[in-house]
């Protein structure tokens, strides 16, 4: 930065995603860096991500099994992973996630109202947008929000209540980013972890309870006020959580080992 004014003007949008309030709530100076220089996740598990998510998007329209297996491998046939055995190795990593979903989703009570529904919704000076993996509907006619995970990582099951994530997602559906299909009410949102964090032959669900039975029901809009604030200011903290040992900017971290002061 080339001064310590705040990167956004008074009274200007602020833009933010879910994921964003996540990342930024877990460490500003990594979601500042990340933006600044575009550093994503590596090739490879990029690749596993959207052959799962696409693959989610055609049991819900009604796929068969052996039809979305198939689909895998025609895809997988475009992706260059430098030689034929790692190749091999990462294709059959990818059916074992797409048998944990397929599984789960099976299973899976609520009614699918959509995948891959984008939204954009306004809360004061904030526009929130983003894209749901999959929109349901629950028994009592509120509308869910399912996340899919390819990765190793998962969060405690006791910091679910507050995983800033899933929060934004059910103030989406309270604010009426998905009032076109009926649901303003959020009934929870869920993280389906469908990679190694799984640990199991069966996808692990880990739950955010509805923010009616939430005792703090206003905190996701709480969180994403202050963290559009943060956003707008002029100073990003680095802060230590468990995503420092995969952290893409980490050389520029002053609170890493391999980092160094990050000068303005």
């Amino acid at each position: 930065m080339s001064d310590a004014g705040p990167v956004t003007g008074e009274g200007e949008t602020v833009r933010l995603s879910p994921s964003q309030a996540e990342s930024f709530t877990a460490c500003g100076l990594r979601w500042l860096l990340e933006a600044a220089t575009g550093a994503r996740a590596p090739d490879v598990a990029r690749n596993l991500g959207t052959v799962i998510h696409a693959a989610a998007v055609l049991a819900g329209v009604g796929a068969e099994d052996d039809e979305i297996g198939e689909r895998i491998d025609e895809a997988w046939r475009q992706l260059d992973f430098g030689s034929a055995w790692y190749s091999e190795k990462r294709r059959e990593e990818a059916h074992r996630m797409v048998r944990r979903f397929l599984d789960w989703h099976r299973a899976n009570p609520r009614k699918l109202a959509g995948t891959e529904e984008p939204f954009r919704i306004q809360l004061g000076r904030v526009q929130i947008t983003g894209r749901v993996d999959r929109l349901e509907a629950d028994e009592h006619g509120r509308g869910v929000i399912v996340d899919l995970k390819t990765g190793t990582g998962k969060p405690a099951d006791g910091e679910l209540d507050r995983h800033p994530q899933l929060g934004v997602y059910q103030l989406a559906v309270l604010l009426g980013a998905f009032e076109r299909f009926g649901l303003i009410e959020p009934g929870g949102a869920e993280l389906v972890q469908v990679g190694k964090a799984a640990l199991t032959a069966s996808a692990r669900v880990q739950r955010q309870r509805e923010l009616a039975a939430d005792p703090e029901p206003d905190w996701p809009r709480a969180l994403v006020e202050a963290v559009a604030e943060g956003m707008a200011g002029p100073v990003f903290n680095a802060t230590v959580n468990p995503g420092c040992r995969t952290c893409p900017v980490a050389s520029c971290c002053p609170v890493h080992d391999r980092g160094g002061q990050v000068a303005p």
